[in-house]
């Protein structure tokens, strides 16, 4: 009797977990309706084409995805409290300063691209296309630590820019782990876009906290 009394305390701890992270993830899609809309309206494949238009929509991603690592980081932690609390917290909780990393990185992300595609297409020169391509690639790659760091510390901007290229630089191995769970992530929501848009943003937020979770405590521990 005992033995069944814990296997349904089991699965019903399992069937809450799953629920969370369903919540975690539509208020994350919610969050980023703009985005929805431009996907929706005028299509994925027009992204680069239309590229200004998509950064501003996606400006909000910022907020949204530091709510998702802070609610992930309750989860490992084993934190008893709602989905919705969490969220809340971790996305509300310095929201300018959030949306001003946000903006910043996603300016970033145009010039460096614009640079590209100038210097690619208009005036060839291989040399800076290579340089400024780099520079696209490692405001990208640096998306998770930005938002890790701003979702557990209170730093200011330039500080958090500062602490995550130091950290994209000097823990490549990890840098490497957050960008092939992106690459895995956008390789199963090709694949099945239906069943995985549910748990998307829960799955690669988790992932990455778990990966990053021994960096962040040496990080707490010398504050």
């Amino acid at each position: 009797m005992f033995s069944e009394i814990f296997q349904i305390e089991k699965i019903l701890g399992a069937c809450e977990r799953i629920l969370y992270f369903l919540k975690i993830n539509f208020f994350f899609l919610v969050s980023n309706i703009p985005v929805l809309l431009f996907f929706l309206f005028v299509g994925i494949s027009q992204v680069r084409t239309y590229l200004p238009l998509f950064l501003i929509c996606a400006v909000f991603a910022g907020p949204a995805l530091s709510a998702v690592f802070f609610a992930m980081n309750r989860v490992l932690h084993k934190t008893d409290t709602t989905a919705w609390k969490d969220y809340k917290a971790g996305y509300t909780d310095s929201w300018g300063r959030k949306m001003g990393i946000a903006g910043i990185q996603l300016f970033l992300i145009w010039m460096f691209w614009t640079n590209v595609e100038f210097f690619s297409l208009q005036v060839p020169v291989l040399p800076l296309t290579i340089l400024f391509f780099l520079l696209f690639l490692g405001v990208v790659i640096m998306t998770p630590d930005l938002y890790l760091l701003a979702s557990r510390y209170e730093m200011k901007v330039k500080d958090i820019f500062r602490g995550a290229a130091i950290l994209e630089f000097t823990r490549p191995v990890i840098t490497l782990g957050n960008t092939a769970m992106m690459v895995i992530i956008l390789i199963l929501l090709e694949i099945q876009p239906g069943t995985f848009i549910l748990f998307i943003a829960s799955i690669y937020g988790f992932m990455v906290v778990f990966m990053n979770q021994r960096v962040m405590r040496v990080i707490e521990e010398s504050r």
